[in-house]
């Protein structure tokens, strides 16, 4: 972005087994009342209490409210039916990304490209990423994910004990992700400190917290990219510099959003993927039994977990023109709320939603999201998901979760396992 952008803190918008009772049964408030207008309801996403249960409150959506307003953040609207989200998703020319996909807003002075853009630009710009996320990108990268796997998994595996959460879903993805892009592997403990200020910042709605985040993340990408520019490297991060968009050169601004957001969805999400899967396969000794038996039915549960500890709990839209979904008028300019966990959880979409079914087909989640912004880097987290599994159940065979009751999750956009202990003999 252009330097002088920072002095406001923004800038221009340029573009089956039961599923582990953790935590116990209660969720955020849902507390409803009535008015004039609107049915509103005490929604709020990054609520503590909501972020370590979010089940009942979906359940209560689902009955109740499946289209609701929300009194958090200024008001925005929730939608937590399966179709809804995937109709508003495909509908981009009312549902629009461009304005912000956040609530609250993240606190990034550049827009995060390609997930902050619309058609037809987006497409410019999502081609670019597609390439180094490729199958067959990924599969190149095997070996590379594998190796961070078993370093890590060294560091603890004849100790009997450990926390599966912070020892090893939580530094993986951002050691990938690091190399994938072309940093320094031990910039990755950077990565993931800022990218927590700037969430949580943006959770406790502190904007002077949030910008300071911002402005260190983005001052330390632009020095890296501005090297690249000067000695260029074969990595994503030179690509990313010389790319065009639409037969023009990448601005510095869309360089440094494209940039942000890779770290930042590359580590984040993936985080909360490797976490619910260790969590869920944990669990349930009879799948953990199968899968150590049968590799091959992995993928099963990776996308299964996807489904049931949906990482990406959701993502915002801004409507372009009035318009009706399920008997409730939205108008231009309102904020929405795709509840990606929400609809995960609709027993219309999916029988017995709150079982974890490896067998579950088709398994047509939105744990990725949906639409021409499905998330492009599914397949590096599909990846890092897998190996991790398989290398776990092949040192780590029959480990239990210590306690139930005290595996926690942190997260408001994102929902990710913070703390996992389990023990093995």
């Amino acid at each position: 972005m252009s330097r002088s952008s920072f002095k406001d803190g923004r800038a221009d918008n340029a573009a089956g087994t039961p599923a582990p009772a953790v935590p116990p049964e209660g969720g955020a408030r849902m507390a409803q009342t009535r008015d004039d207008v609107d049915e509103n309801v005490d929604f709020d996403h990054a609520d503590p209490e909501f972020i370590q249960n979010p089940f009942p409150v979906f359940r209560d959506l689902h009955q109740r409210c499946p289209v609701a307003r929300s009194t958090k953040y200024d008001g925005f609207w929730v939608l937590s039916k399966y179709d809804d989200i995937r109709a508003a998703t495909r509908n981009t020319n009312t549902f629009l990304s461009g304005a912000g996909v956040t609530i609250p807003h993240f606190g990034s002075p550049v827009p995060l490209i390609p997930l902050e853009s619309d058609p037809p630009l987006h497409s410019s710009y999502r081609r670019i990423l597609q390439r180094e996320f490729s199958r067959g990108r990924m599969q190149e990268l095997e070996g590379t994910i594998r190796l961070v796997a078993t370093d890590l998994i060294d560091a603890f595996a004849d100790r009997g004990e450990a926390d599966f959460a912070t020892e090893l879903a939580s530094p993986l993805p951002a050691v990938v992700i690091a190399q994938l892009m072309g940093f320094p592997k031990e910039d990755w403990e950077k990565f993931r400190v800022l990218t927590e200020r700037m969430l949580e910042a943006a959770k406790a709605e502190d904007l002077e917290t949030n910008f300071e985040a911002a402005l260190e993340y983005c001052i330390y990408l632009m020095n890296v990219l501005d090297e690249r520019r000067a000695e260029p490297a074969d990595d994503m991060l030179t690509r990313i510099v010389q790319a065009e968009v639409d037969g023009r050169p990448m601005g510095e601004d869309e360089a440094l959003g494209m940039t942000l957001i890779t770290i930042v969805a590359g580590h984040e999400t993936t985080v909360g993927g490797i976490g619910s899967l260790l969590l869920y396969v944990g669990a349930d000794p009879n799948v953990q039994r199968r899968l150590a038996a049968d590799p091959t039915q992995i993928p099963l549960a990776v996308e299964e977990a996807l489904r049931q500890g949906a990482p990406v709990q959701g993502i915002a839209r801004t409507v372009s023109e009035d318009v009706c979904v399920r008997g409730r008028q939205l108008r231009k300019g309102d904020k929405v709320w795709l509840s990606y966990a929400a609809g995960n959880r609709d027993e219309e979409a999916f029988e017995n939603p709150d079982v974890f079914d490896i067998d579950r087909s088709p398994n047509r989640h939105l744990g990725f999201g949906d639409g021409v912004h499905r998330c492009v880097g599914a397949p590096l987290a599909q990846a890092e998901m897998r190996i991790v599994l398989e290398e776990i159940l092949k040192r780590i065979p029959g480990y239990r979760i210590t306690d139930l009751d005290a595996v926690e999750f942190q997260g408001g956009q994102n929902r990710m396992v913070s703390k996992l202990p389990v023990h093995w003999d």
